[in-house]
Protein backbone atom coordinates (compact mmCIF):
# COMPACT_ATOMS: atom_id res chain seq x y z
CA UNK A 1 0.00 0.00 0.00
CA UNK A 2 3.17 2.45 0.75
CA UNK A 3 4.61 1.63 -2.62
CA UNK A 4 1.30 2.52 -4.56
CA UNK A 5 1.30 5.96 -2.55
CA UNK A 6 4.62 7.24 -3.32
CA UNK A 7 4.03 6.21 -7.00
CA UNK A 8 0.72 8.27 -6.85
CA UNK A 9 2.48 11.00 -5.34
CA UNK A 10 4.93 11.09 -7.99
CA UNK A 11 2.90 10.48 -10.56
CA UNK A 12 0.58 13.57 -9.35
CA UNK A 13 4.19 15.19 -9.59
CA UNK A 14 4.93 14.20 -12.60
CA UNK A 15 1.79 15.21 -14.38
CA UNK A 16 1.48 18.67 -13.12
CA UNK A 17 5.03 19.00 -14.46
CA UNK A 18 4.48 18.09 -17.63
CA UNK A 19 1.29 20.10 -18.01
CA UNK A 20 2.97 23.00 -16.93
CA UNK A 21 6.10 22.65 -18.99
CA UNK A 22 4.48 21.61 -22.26
CA UNK A 23 1.91 22.76 -24.70
CA UNK A 24 -0.70 20.99 -24.98
CA UNK A 25 -0.13 18.63 -27.89
CA UNK A 26 3.27 17.70 -26.41
CA UNK A 27 1.58 17.25 -23.11
CA UNK A 28 -1.12 14.79 -24.34
CA UNK A 29 1.94 12.42 -25.69
CA UNK A 30 4.15 12.66 -22.39
CA UNK A 31 0.96 12.10 -20.52
CA UNK A 32 0.10 9.14 -22.78
CA UNK A 33 3.72 7.58 -22.60
CA UNK A 34 3.89 8.03 -18.80
CA UNK A 35 0.88 6.10 -18.21
CA UNK A 36 1.88 3.79 -20.67
CA UNK A 37 4.47 2.94 -19.12
CA UNK A 38 2.64 2.85 -15.80
CA UNK A 39 0.39 0.30 -16.55
CA UNK A 40 2.90 -2.15 -17.95
CA UNK A 41 4.49 -1.71 -14.45
CA UNK A 42 1.12 -2.96 -12.66
CA UNK A 43 0.37 -5.13 -14.72
CA UNK A 44 3.72 -7.05 -14.50
CA UNK A 45 3.69 -6.28 -10.27
CA UNK A 46 0.57 -7.89 -10.25
CA UNK A 47 0.91 -10.31 -12.80
CA UNK A 48 -2.67 -9.03 -14.44
CA UNK A 49 -1.21 -9.49 -18.19
CA UNK A 50 1.84 -11.68 -19.70
CA UNK A 51 4.69 -9.51 -20.67
CA UNK A 52 6.25 -11.47 -23.80
CA UNK A 53 9.67 -9.73 -22.10
CA UNK A 54 9.04 -10.85 -18.68
CA UNK A 55 10.02 -14.45 -17.34
CA UNK A 56 13.39 -16.43 -16.77
CA UNK A 57 15.72 -13.12 -17.68
CA UNK A 58 13.60 -11.26 -15.03
CA UNK A 59 13.52 -13.69 -12.16
CA UNK A 60 17.21 -14.18 -12.94
CA UNK A 61 18.46 -10.77 -12.10
CA UNK A 62 15.79 -10.59 -9.11
CA UNK A 63 17.20 -14.12 -7.91
CA UNK A 64 20.66 -12.61 -8.47
CA UNK A 65 20.33 -9.54 -6.01
CA UNK A 66 18.39 -11.69 -3.64
CA UNK A 67 21.49 -14.25 -3.61
CA UNK A 68 23.73 -11.71 -3.18
CA UNK A 69 22.34 -9.40 -0.56
CA UNK A 70 22.26 -13.02 1.77
CA UNK A 71 24.92 -14.91 0.41
CA UNK A 72 26.73 -12.78 -1.11
CA UNK A 73 26.93 -15.06 -4.09
CA UNK A 74 28.17 -14.14 -7.81
CA UNK A 75 27.67 -11.18 -9.84
CA UNK A 76 26.64 -11.99 -13.42
CA UNK A 77 26.30 -8.16 -14.68
CA UNK A 78 26.57 -4.38 -13.17
CA UNK A 79 22.58 -4.48 -13.07
CA UNK A 80 22.81 -6.64 -9.94
CA UNK A 81 25.13 -4.17 -7.90
CA UNK A 82 21.78 -1.83 -8.65
CA UNK A 83 19.46 -4.02 -8.02
CA UNK A 84 21.35 -5.11 -4.72
CA UNK A 85 21.65 -1.63 -3.67
CA UNK A 86 17.65 -0.85 -4.22
CA UNK A 87 16.10 -4.12 -2.69
CA UNK A 88 18.93 -3.28 0.84
CA UNK A 89 17.33 0.55 0.94
CA UNK A 90 14.00 -0.47 -0.16
CA UNK A 91 13.68 -3.64 1.73
CA UNK A 92 10.22 -5.92 1.05
CA UNK A 93 9.17 -3.05 -1.70
CA UNK A 94 12.86 -3.69 -3.12
CA UNK A 95 11.61 -5.18 -6.59
CA UNK A 96 8.38 -2.83 -6.73
CA UNK A 97 10.79 0.56 -6.52
CA UNK A 98 13.41 -1.10 -8.82
CA UNK A 99 10.83 -1.52 -11.37
CA UNK A 100 9.33 1.53 -11.24
CA UNK A 101 12.73 3.15 -11.28
CA UNK A 102 12.33 1.27 -14.63
CA UNK A 103 9.31 3.03 -15.47
CA UNK A 104 11.03 6.47 -14.96
CA UNK A 105 14.18 5.95 -16.38
CA UNK A 106 12.15 5.06 -19.61
CA UNK A 107 9.79 8.17 -19.59
CA UNK A 108 13.26 10.27 -18.80
CA UNK A 109 14.25 8.38 -22.45
CA UNK A 110 11.55 10.27 -23.85
CA UNK A 111 12.19 13.61 -22.08
CA UNK A 112 15.55 12.75 -23.38
CA UNK A 113 14.66 12.34 -26.81
CA UNK A 114 12.23 15.60 -26.44
CA UNK A 115 15.77 17.89 -25.27
CA UNK A 116 17.74 16.51 -28.52
CA UNK A 117 15.06 17.56 -30.69
CA UNK A 118 14.53 20.47 -30.24
CA UNK A 119 17.66 21.59 -29.73
CA UNK A 120 18.36 20.60 -33.27
CA UNK A 121 15.21 22.32 -34.20
CA UNK A 122 13.60 19.74 -36.23
CA UNK A 123 10.57 20.46 -38.06
CA UNK A 124 7.48 20.32 -35.22
CA UNK A 125 5.95 17.80 -37.50
CA UNK A 126 9.00 15.17 -37.28
CA UNK A 127 9.64 16.50 -34.02
CA UNK A 128 6.26 15.15 -33.03
CA UNK A 129 6.35 11.91 -35.28
CA UNK A 130 9.36 11.15 -33.67
CA UNK A 131 8.89 11.91 -29.94
CA UNK A 132 5.66 9.33 -30.84
CA UNK A 133 7.89 6.50 -32.29
CA UNK A 134 10.23 6.29 -28.80
CA UNK A 135 7.44 6.84 -26.75
CA UNK A 136 4.88 4.24 -28.15
CA UNK A 137 7.28 1.64 -29.89
CA UNK A 138 5.26 -1.49 -28.48
CA UNK A 139 9.19 -3.26 -27.50
CA UNK A 140 10.35 -0.13 -25.58
CA UNK A 141 6.30 -0.10 -24.11
CA UNK A 142 6.91 -3.68 -23.03
CA UNK A 143 10.60 -3.33 -21.31
CA UNK A 144 9.52 -0.06 -19.49
CA UNK A 145 8.06 -1.78 -16.36
CA UNK A 146 9.77 -4.83 -16.03
CA UNK A 147 12.90 -5.91 -14.14
CA UNK A 148 15.42 -5.65 -17.14
CA UNK A 149 18.19 -3.41 -17.53
CA UNK A 150 16.93 -2.48 -20.42
CA UNK A 151 15.65 1.18 -19.23
CA UNK A 152 18.80 2.11 -17.74
CA UNK A 153 20.76 1.52 -20.74
CA UNK A 154 18.06 3.24 -23.14
CA UNK A 155 18.25 6.36 -20.93
CA UNK A 156 22.31 6.81 -20.65
CA UNK A 157 22.57 6.54 -23.99
CA UNK A 158 20.19 8.84 -25.00
CA UNK A 159 21.14 11.57 -22.29
CA UNK A 160 24.59 10.46 -23.99
CA UNK A 161 23.24 11.91 -27.59
CA UNK A 162 21.79 14.77 -26.08
CA UNK A 163 25.00 15.80 -24.63
CA UNK A 164 27.20 15.27 -27.99
CA UNK A 165 24.54 17.50 -30.14
CA UNK A 166 24.34 20.15 -26.81
CA UNK A 167 28.40 20.03 -27.54
CA UNK A 168 28.04 20.24 -31.56
CA UNK A 169 25.95 23.45 -31.22
CA UNK A 170 27.85 25.31 -28.22
CA UNK A 171 30.87 23.64 -27.57
CA UNK A 172 32.39 23.25 -24.16
CA UNK A 173 34.77 20.76 -22.77
CA UNK A 174 31.72 19.95 -19.82
CA UNK A 175 29.78 18.58 -22.38
CA UNK A 176 32.23 16.56 -23.89
CA UNK A 177 32.55 15.18 -20.54
CA UNK A 178 28.97 14.45 -19.86
CA UNK A 179 28.39 12.85 -23.26
CA UNK A 180 31.77 10.18 -22.70
CA UNK A 181 30.70 9.80 -18.52
CA UNK A 182 27.14 8.42 -19.67
CA UNK A 183 28.15 6.39 -22.34
CA UNK A 184 30.42 4.92 -19.87
CA UNK A 185 27.25 4.53 -17.31
CA UNK A 186 25.39 2.54 -20.09
CA UNK A 187 28.35 0.39 -21.07
CA UNK A 188 28.17 -0.65 -17.10
CA UNK A 189 24.91 -2.29 -17.85
CA UNK A 190 25.96 -3.62 -20.87
CA UNK A 191 29.57 -3.59 -22.98
CA UNK A 192 28.01 -3.65 -26.32
CA UNK A 193 27.39 0.28 -25.89
CA UNK A 194 31.16 0.68 -26.63
CA UNK A 195 30.41 1.23 -30.12
CA UNK A 196 28.99 4.87 -28.77
CA UNK A 197 32.20 5.47 -27.01
CA UNK A 198 34.35 4.83 -29.98
CA UNK A 199 32.07 6.77 -31.98
CA UNK A 200 31.77 10.06 -29.88
CA UNK A 201 35.33 10.28 -28.97
CA UNK A 202 36.18 10.17 -32.93
CA UNK A 203 33.65 12.46 -33.39
CA UNK A 204 35.23 14.73 -30.38
CA UNK A 205 38.70 14.62 -32.33
CA UNK A 206 37.50 15.23 -36.03
CA UNK A 207 34.57 17.51 -35.18
CA UNK A 208 36.32 21.14 -35.48
CA UNK A 209 33.39 23.28 -34.81
CA UNK A 210 34.38 24.88 -31.86
CA UNK A 211 38.35 25.58 -32.25
CA UNK A 212 38.45 28.11 -29.11
CA UNK A 213 37.70 24.04 -27.34
CA UNK A 214 40.15 22.59 -29.04
CA UNK A 215 42.99 22.06 -26.66
CA UNK A 216 41.11 21.28 -24.04
CA UNK A 217 38.93 18.71 -25.85
CA UNK A 218 42.02 17.11 -27.06
CA UNK A 219 42.80 16.58 -23.89
CA UNK A 220 39.25 15.27 -22.29
CA UNK A 221 39.14 13.14 -24.99
CA UNK A 222 42.72 11.67 -24.57
CA UNK A 223 41.97 11.36 -20.79
CA UNK A 224 38.98 9.50 -21.20
CA UNK A 225 40.34 6.96 -24.06
CA UNK A 226 43.32 6.45 -21.34
CA UNK A 227 41.05 5.82 -18.29
CA UNK A 228 38.94 3.55 -20.56
CA UNK A 229 42.15 1.22 -21.42
CA UNK A 230 43.19 1.45 -18.50
CA UNK A 231 39.98 -0.04 -16.91
CA UNK A 232 39.57 -2.24 -19.92
CA UNK A 233 43.34 -3.97 -18.88
CA UNK A 234 42.91 -3.60 -14.39
CA UNK A 235 39.34 -4.85 -14.30
CA UNK A 236 38.27 -6.48 -17.58
CA UNK A 237 35.76 -7.59 -15.31
CA UNK A 238 33.63 -4.68 -15.24
CA UNK A 239 32.82 -4.59 -18.43
CA UNK A 240 33.38 -7.57 -20.68
CA UNK A 241 32.25 -10.10 -18.81
CA UNK A 242 30.17 -11.66 -21.75
CA UNK A 243 33.12 -11.17 -23.94
CA UNK A 244 35.84 -12.91 -21.53
CA UNK A 245 33.45 -15.98 -21.45
CA UNK A 246 33.44 -16.05 -25.14
CA UNK A 247 36.91 -15.81 -25.40
CA UNK A 248 37.43 -18.46 -23.25
CA UNK A 249 34.50 -20.77 -25.17
CA UNK A 250 36.17 -19.54 -28.58
CA UNK A 251 32.51 -18.45 -29.90
CA UNK A 252 30.42 -15.28 -29.03
CA UNK A 253 27.35 -16.97 -29.48
CA UNK A 254 28.24 -20.19 -26.86
CA UNK A 255 27.63 -17.62 -24.29
CA UNK A 256 24.51 -16.08 -25.71
CA UNK A 257 21.22 -18.32 -24.81
CA UNK A 258 19.73 -19.81 -27.42
CA UNK A 259 15.60 -19.75 -27.77
CA UNK A 260 14.16 -22.65 -29.37
CA UNK A 261 12.61 -21.70 -32.64
CA UNK A 262 13.52 -17.80 -32.84
CA UNK A 263 17.07 -18.63 -34.02
CA UNK A 264 18.70 -17.56 -37.06
CA UNK A 265 21.95 -17.16 -39.09
CA UNK A 266 23.26 -20.63 -36.92
CA UNK A 267 25.04 -21.96 -39.13
CA UNK A 268 27.69 -18.66 -39.18
CA UNK A 269 28.40 -20.42 -35.40
CA UNK A 270 30.40 -23.05 -37.45
CA UNK A 271 32.67 -20.39 -39.15
CA UNK A 272 35.91 -18.99 -38.20
CA UNK A 273 36.38 -15.42 -36.18
CA UNK A 274 37.95 -13.81 -39.40
CA UNK A 275 34.70 -15.29 -41.45
CA UNK A 276 32.12 -14.39 -39.06
CA UNK A 277 33.81 -10.57 -39.01
CA UNK A 278 33.77 -10.46 -42.88
CA UNK A 279 30.19 -11.58 -43.03
CA UNK A 280 29.14 -9.09 -39.72
CA UNK A 281 27.01 -6.76 -42.22
CA UNK A 282 24.34 -9.98 -42.50
CA UNK A 283 24.19 -10.36 -39.02
CA UNK A 284 23.62 -6.60 -38.30
CA UNK A 285 20.74 -6.70 -40.65
CA UNK A 286 19.30 -9.66 -39.28
CA UNK A 287 19.60 -7.87 -35.11
CA UNK A 288 17.61 -4.69 -37.07
CA UNK A 289 14.70 -6.20 -38.99
CA UNK A 290 14.36 -9.72 -37.33
CA UNK A 291 12.19 -11.72 -37.64
CA UNK A 292 12.59 -11.96 -41.15
CA UNK A 293 9.90 -13.36 -43.22
CA UNK A 294 12.32 -16.19 -44.17
CA UNK A 295 12.23 -17.13 -40.54
CA UNK A 296 8.66 -16.54 -39.69
CA UNK A 297 7.04 -19.43 -37.06
CA UNK A 298 3.36 -18.08 -36.85
CA UNK A 299 1.12 -15.29 -36.17
CA UNK A 300 3.60 -13.65 -33.36
CA UNK A 301 6.16 -13.55 -36.19
CA UNK A 302 4.14 -11.48 -38.57
CA UNK A 303 2.84 -9.27 -36.00
CA UNK A 304 6.16 -8.55 -34.63
CA UNK A 305 7.55 -7.85 -37.80
CA UNK A 306 4.79 -5.28 -38.95
CA UNK A 307 4.73 -3.24 -35.51
CA UNK A 308 8.25 -3.14 -35.20
CA UNK A 309 11.02 -4.74 -37.56
CA UNK A 310 9.08 -2.65 -40.21
CA UNK A 311 9.69 0.79 -38.33
CA UNK A 312 13.47 0.14 -38.15
CA UNK A 313 13.66 -0.66 -41.78
CA UNK A 314 11.86 2.73 -42.13
CA UNK A 315 14.13 4.68 -39.36
CA UNK A 316 17.13 3.40 -40.93
CA UNK A 317 16.75 4.42 -44.75
CA UNK A 318 15.56 7.89 -43.13
CA UNK A 319 18.96 7.87 -41.30
CA UNK A 320 21.20 7.94 -44.56
CA UNK A 321 18.84 9.68 -46.91
CA UNK A 322 18.29 12.46 -48.17
CA UNK A 323 21.78 13.59 -47.26
CA UNK A 324 22.71 16.63 -45.91
CA UNK A 325 25.55 19.37 -46.09
CA UNK A 326 27.73 21.08 -43.76
CA UNK A 327 26.69 21.38 -39.68
CA UNK A 328 23.92 19.12 -39.93
CA UNK A 329 25.75 16.51 -41.98
CA UNK A 330 28.31 16.13 -39.42
CA UNK A 331 26.08 15.89 -36.64
CA UNK A 332 23.98 13.31 -38.07
CA UNK A 333 27.05 10.98 -39.32
CA UNK A 334 28.52 10.70 -35.74
CA UNK A 335 25.35 9.90 -34.16
CA UNK A 336 24.39 7.30 -36.88
CA UNK A 337 27.89 6.33 -36.18
CA UNK A 338 27.20 5.56 -32.72
CA UNK A 339 24.43 3.33 -33.72
CA UNK A 340 25.99 1.15 -36.41
CA UNK A 341 28.74 0.49 -34.25
CA UNK A 342 26.58 -0.45 -31.37
CA UNK A 343 24.37 -2.37 -33.96
CA UNK A 344 27.98 -4.64 -34.62
CA UNK A 345 28.52 -5.25 -31.51
CA UNK A 346 25.23 -6.78 -30.40
CA UNK A 347 24.96 -8.51 -33.49
CA UNK A 348 27.74 -10.65 -32.77
CA UNK A 349 26.35 -12.40 -29.81
CA UNK A 350 22.86 -12.45 -31.06
CA UNK A 351 21.00 -15.19 -32.67
CA UNK A 352 17.84 -15.14 -31.99
CA UNK A 353 14.70 -12.59 -32.80
CA UNK A 354 13.51 -11.87 -29.36
CA UNK A 355 17.11 -11.06 -28.02
CA UNK A 356 17.30 -8.87 -30.87
CA UNK A 357 14.27 -6.78 -30.41
CA UNK A 358 15.63 -6.10 -27.02
CA UNK A 359 18.96 -5.01 -28.38
CA UNK A 360 17.98 -2.69 -31.07
CA UNK A 361 15.43 -0.93 -28.48
CA UNK A 362 18.59 0.38 -26.92
CA UNK A 363 19.00 2.85 -29.92
CA UNK A 364 15.86 3.42 -30.99
CA UNK A 365 15.64 6.56 -29.86
CA UNK A 366 19.02 7.62 -31.40
CA UNK A 367 17.47 6.40 -34.84
CA UNK A 368 14.18 8.24 -34.47
CA UNK A 369 16.68 11.45 -33.71
CA UNK A 370 18.56 10.82 -36.54
CA UNK A 371 15.96 10.22 -38.63
CA UNK A 372 14.42 13.22 -37.86
CA UNK A 373 17.21 15.12 -38.37
CA UNK A 374 17.05 13.79 -41.83
CA UNK A 375 13.73 16.56 -42.23
CA UNK A 376 15.28 19.16 -40.89
CA UNK A 377 16.30 21.97 -43.70
CA UNK A 378 18.42 24.36 -41.81
CA UNK A 379 21.31 23.96 -39.94
CA UNK A 380 21.49 23.49 -36.08
CA UNK A 381 21.12 26.27 -34.00
CA UNK A 382 21.58 26.61 -29.82
CA UNK A 383 18.76 25.34 -27.47
CA UNK A 384 15.70 27.32 -26.78
CA UNK A 385 15.15 28.37 -22.88
CA UNK A 386 12.09 25.50 -23.13
CA UNK A 387 13.27 21.61 -24.99
CA UNK A 388 9.84 20.85 -24.08
CA UNK A 389 7.51 23.86 -25.84
CA UNK A 390 6.43 22.91 -29.40
CA UNK A 391 8.19 19.29 -28.92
Amino acid sequence: MTGNIVVVVITAAVLAWIWWKADRPTAIILTAAYLVRLLVFYADIYQLVANPFSGEDTENFHAAAIAFLSENGPIKTNYTYVLAAIYRVFGSYGRFAAQFLNVLMSFGTVLLSCWALRMMEIPRKWRMIAVSVVAFMPATVCLSGILLREAWIQFFLMLSVCCFVRWHGRGGVWNEMACLLATFAAMLMHAGCVGALVAYIIGFVVCRTWKSDGVRTYMATLGVAVGFMLVMILVPELLLTKFTAAASSGNVADVVPVVAGSTYLLWMQKLGVGVRLLLSPVRMFYLLFSPLPTDWRGLSDVVVFCVDSLVYLVLAVMMFWPPLLGKERQLRRFISYAVLLMTFVFALGTSNAGTAVRHRAKFLPAMALVAACSRKEELCKPLTHNPLASC
